[in-house]
């Protein structure tokens, strides 16, 4: 049997660091004065991240979408309810930044 691919095939790996910038692209953006073209950006990012599980929606949001640096293990220990392993934070982390690459070349943010 063959199934119809219609997703790219995506090395999330590679794409941890596209995805870091993005955040911190979108944080800065959030703390500064307005300006059309950041508010946008803002509203981009946010809309695509809004579309994610809630699982997945809660860990982007408590370790990317925030002023402050936050280390992982705060994140999947301390933030998400009820704590989560390291593994399993590693897998919906990748899940996310899957979903998201593709939310955010449909967006414009990004060129895969």
């Amino acid at each position: 049997m063959v199934i119809k691919k219609v997703l790219p095939e995506i090395d999330v790996k590679a794409i941890s660091s596209v995805m870091s910038e993005i955040f911190k692209q979108y944080v800065i953006c959030k703390c500064t004065i307005s300006n059309p073209d950041r508010e946008q950006y803002q509203r981009d990012v946010e809309s695509a991240v809004n579309l994610l599980a809630d699982e997945e929606k809660d860990l982007i949001t408590h370790k990317f979408m925030v002023s402050e640096y936050i280390k992982d293990y705060q994140v999947y220990n301390f933030m998400i309810d009820p704590p989560i392993s390291k593994d399993t934070f590693m897998k919906i982390r990748a899940s996310a930044f899957y979903k998201l690459a593709i939310l955010f070349q449909e967006r414009g943010i990004l060129q895969l």
